[in-house]
């Protein structure tokens, strides 16, 4: 049994063609399942870095709040020794002591809040490069989704 060279020919651009296009499904699929992975990955990253901020925000209220009471007992024992200094006629030396205290629940604060601000701004930072990152996978996949389909 002889074969046409015109019959060969085709026979073999078919399978090529049959072959390519294996192949380049094949690639797609791969390419596809990256680009997802990243996509995952990157929303993980997203979730992880605004719970950071979370916890962040979330322990500097409750040392501000302990800073709080801390300057509230201290007022307090201002007071009652402004009491006792009156019933004595007499100032207190330990008033000195406790408006240094109150001075510095003072800057703790101030620096509790500064700190707070500096972390929350380097974890937002992070936050917004993975953001930027995952829209720009999930613009990716939406393109080769077009292209794959033949709608770009």
């Amino acid at each position: 049994m002889e074969t046409s060279p015109a019959s060969y020919l085709a026979f073999t651009t078919t399978s090529h063609a049959t072959a390519d296009d294996s192949s380049r499904a094949a690639a797609d699929s791969a390419l596809e399942d990256l680009i997802h992975q990243k996509s995952r990955i990157l929303s993980k990253k997203l979730e992880i870095l605004g719970a950071e901020m979370w916890w962040r925000l979330h322990i500097a209220s409750r040392n501000l709040t302990s800073l709080e009471e801390d300057k509230s007992r201290v007022q307090d024992m201002l007071n009652q020794l402004d009491v006792a200094a009156n019933y004595q006629l007499r100032e207190h030396q330990e008033k000195r002591v406790l408006y240094q205290s109150l001075f510095q629940i003072e800057t703790d604060k101030r620096s509790q809040q500064v700190e707070c601000w500096r972390d929350v701004v380097n974890v937002m930072r992070d936050f917004l490069a993975a953001w930027e990152a995952h829209e720009q996978a999930r613009v990716r996949a939406i393109f080769l989704n077009n292209v794959g389909t033949g709608t770009a």
